[in-house]
């Protein structure tokens, strides 16, 4: 392709076409629908076609966290494309910059926490002074909360 790819996705999860931000939600819902992920990257799949996007970040950002008590403990998570779902504490990451990152829809994208979600979450994080690291204890479970320099 002349001039790459024709969609991008910038790192505060907005979608433009040649330039031109998308702002159609019923458009937006239908990328989300067919979007998938590969060893090259971020794609749309419409029919037998496959565009592949240029993407800042991720496609996914994580716009709310609130603790849950419905039997078990469990973080609920709010995404950019409007939806909710667990959070995968084993999928969350910190990487350089104190950016936070986790992975959703099935661990299948990666999602960048915006900053008021991540404070939901890092605010019923302890300290551990031994081991010298902060975690989450969720129904028994230790989830320390690491560093990385790349999440994936």
């Amino acid at each position: 392709m002349m001039g790459g790819p024709a969609i991008k996705v910038d790192k505060d999860g907005k979608w433009y076409f040649q330039g031109r931000e998308i702002i159609r939600k019923d458009i937006l819902f239908l990328f989300y629908e067919h979007l998938g992920l590969d060893e090259r990257g971020y794609y749309l799949q419409i029919g037998d076609e496959r565009e592949y996007l240029e993407v800042e970040d991720t496609v996914f950002l994580v716009e709310g966290a609130e603790l849950v008590k419905d039997g078990e403990e469990a973080f609920l998570i709010r995404l950019n494309d409007g939806t909710q779902e667990r959070l995968d504490l084993d999928t969350f990451r910190i990487a350089e910059g104190n950016v936070p990152y986790c992975l959703v829809k099935g661990g299948r994208f990666p999602a960048r926490f915006l900053r008021l979600p991540f404070y939901q979450v890092a605010q019923h994080a302890s300290y551990d002074q031994r081991a010298d690291e902060y975690f989450l204890l969720l129904n028994g479970k230790r989830f320390p909360l690491r560093k990385v320099h790349k999440p994936w």
